[in-house]
């Protein structure tokens, strides 16, 4: 048993991993943001400590750090859809904080960093499918250049220091918590127009293949990493392509209903094609994706169901 800090904790991923470290007797910290929601982590409330502080307030970062043996790095303030008049904002709200971070984890002890990286937009357009981990990393969109950047400065500090780091390139996980009225997570989207009757917006003809895996898969992958001595890369992913449209048809089936599509022109910095070798993984960890897709999406289906309707912010209704 340790004490772990979750950056990001009440978000889609970190609200999923607190509930797990919990559910094991783990002693557990969320970091988020003031003006986060912390519904994802409403039924855990009196079993950790929540702290709403900003990123970018190193002064927090300092006293969150402190008694922690294992730091989960989930926060990102942009996304893969953000364009590059975004990187300056990028720079100081994402970057710059995690060398804070990095620096205040090594002053306060901290043992390991575990830090979700995008195995869907760090290589670029690949040269060979499955992408390994030694594959060339050329970004084609400015989130994809932040996050080699901040690797960089993760190796760099694990070389340099006492700390372990554990880079995962995670493929696109989808699952329960992730937000259906988001703007990122074609299985979140697609599900959340189905649920809402409202139109999916799909780029190009639907055709771009992408890795998706089940976020518990991705929960059991970061548990493993915490666990390992010493710092890795590895890809976390399914390793099994599946086409936009074929996302679609298959959100389809399982809600029985249709969904509106509204095609519209290829996004700038998108890949065609991005599926990720996952032996690296099994080899360092152990760990293999359990769910087979079909299931993760009738899991996901069920918990939206369950959960019932979101309030639809206003600029949604339309």
């Amino acid at each position: 048993m340790g004490n772990s800090l979750i950056l990001g904790g009440a978000g889609f991923l970190g609200s999923n991993l607190a509930q797990r470290l919990v559910a094991q007797g783990e002693t557990v910290r969320v970091f988020t943001r003031p003006s986060s929601s912390i519904s994802n982590i409403e039924n855990i409330r009196d079993r950790i400590e929540l702290v709403c502080r900003d990123f970018m307030d190193d002064v927090a970062l300092r006293s969150a750090t402190q008694n922690i043996d294992t730091v989960y790095h989930l926060i990102s303030t942009t996304f893969p859809s953000m364009t590059m008049e975004s990187s300056a904002y990028d720079l100081l709200s994402n970057l710059l904080p995690t060398i804070r971070l990095i620096e205040a984890c090594s002053a306060n002890g901290v043992k390991k960093i575990i830090y979700a990286s995008s195995g869907g937009t760090i290589y670029g357009n690949p040269d060979t499918v499955p992408i390994p981990e030694d594959h060339p990393l050329v970004p084609t969109s400015a989130y994809g250049q932040s996050k080699l950047t901040i690797e960089n400065y993760l190796t760099f500090y694990a070389r340099s220091t006492h700390l372990d780091i554990n880079v995962l390139r995670i493929s696109n996980p989808f699952g329960p918590n992730q937000k259906i009225l988001g703007v990122q997570g074609i299985v979140a989207v697609a599900m959340g127009c189905a649920y809402y009757g409202r139109a999916l917006r799909i780029n190009g003809e639907g055709k771009a293949v992408r890795d998706y895996i089940y976020i518990q898969d991705v929960i059991d992958a970061m548990l493993l990493a915490a666990n390992h001595p010493g710092s890795a890369v590895a890809n976390i992913s399914a390793s099994v392509g599946h086409s936009v449209m074929e996302i679609v048809k298959a959100v389809e089936e399982i809600s029985g209903r249709t969904i509106e599509k509204q095609f519209v022109p290829d996004r700038p910095g998108d890949v065609r094609m991005n599926i990720l070798d996952n032996s690296k993984a099994f080899q360092l960890y152990g760990w293999a994706p359990k769910t087979p897709f079909r299931e993760g999406l009738e899991k996901t289906w069920s918990h939206i169901i369950k959960a019932g309707p979101a309030s639809i912010p206003m600029a949604l209704k339309s």
